[in-house]
């Protein structure tokens, strides 16, 4: 496949995520523990060489804050890129929303396309979605 610059990509996001609701989105539940379940929609994964990127939710248990604005965040959803070989990932695009499962008003949109790969560490949910998207690549 193509590789995308990072404009295009956090382009490509921003268009996505106006059209994501939980009607059109093929979530599947990768697993959940006392502070949030995992989501990832299969359909989003878009391979290129030995990176992946991905649409992944976040469904909290309890409500978050937002730092800047203050306001409840229920759930999140994002684009992240891992790279397969190094075990990283990095957030590229994601939107914090005020309802549970992507639902409510959108609290927060942000685009990091720029952001620097971190280590995915065991037992987090960017391991459970690296696991899905690497093994699956």
């Amino acid at each position: 496949m193509k590789k995308l610059t990072p404009f295009i990509t956090a382009t490509i996001f921003t268009a996505s995520m106006s059209c994501i609701s939980n009607a059109h989105a093929e979530w599947k539940e990768l697993g959940y523990n006392e502070v949030m379940a995992v989501y990832v929609d299969l359909d989003t994964a878009n391979v290129s060489g030995e990176k992946v990127q991905i649409m992944s939710m976040l469904d909290f248990k309890r409500p978050g804050r937002n730092p800047n604005n203050k306001e409840t965040v229920n759930s999140i959803i994002g684009l992240n890129e891992y790279n397969c070989p190094e075990m990283s990932y990095r957030p590229i695009a994601f939107k914090e929303f005020s309802g549970s499962k992507g639902t409510g008003k959108v609290v927060s949109d942000n685009n990091t396309p720029d952001s620097k790969f971190e280590p995915v560490i065991n037992d987090s949910w960017t391991a459970g979605v690296f696991n899905v998207v690497c093994q699956r690549k």
